[in-house]
């Protein structure tokens, strides 16, 4: 059976980033998030121009608060965002470690 896997990561305002999101359905067999692309120019992590940026995971486990329970496996994963290069975006550079892979 399928399961939703929530992205969570931090944009890249400031002074104060926000938390970001959003929800993919995964498969059974996929153990761990894949990357995921998004357009970073709305979270401020990109210019409109060169706007792709990808999710990398960093951090995974079971929702421990289902608010509502579609699936049965639900997981929330933290992620870093980087370029699509995967070279660490800008603002995040403080967290290097996170964006390696």
């Amino acid at each position: 059976m399928a399961y939703q896997a929530e992205y969570i990561w931090l944009d890249g305002y400031q002074p104060t980033p926000m938390l970001r999101s959003k929800t993919k359905i995964l498969a059974d067999d996929v153990t761990d998030p894949p990357i995921w692309g998004f357009d970073g120019s709305s979270t401020e992590q990109a210019t409109g121009d060169k706007s792709d940026c990808v999710l990398r995971p960093v951090f995974s486990c079971p929702d421990p608060i289902p608010i509502a329970k579609t699936f049965v496996d639900d997981s929330v994963s933290l992620f870093t965002s980087v370029t699509f290069r995967k070279v660490p975006h800008e603002k995040r550079k403080s967290v290097p470690n996170l964006a390696r892979g």
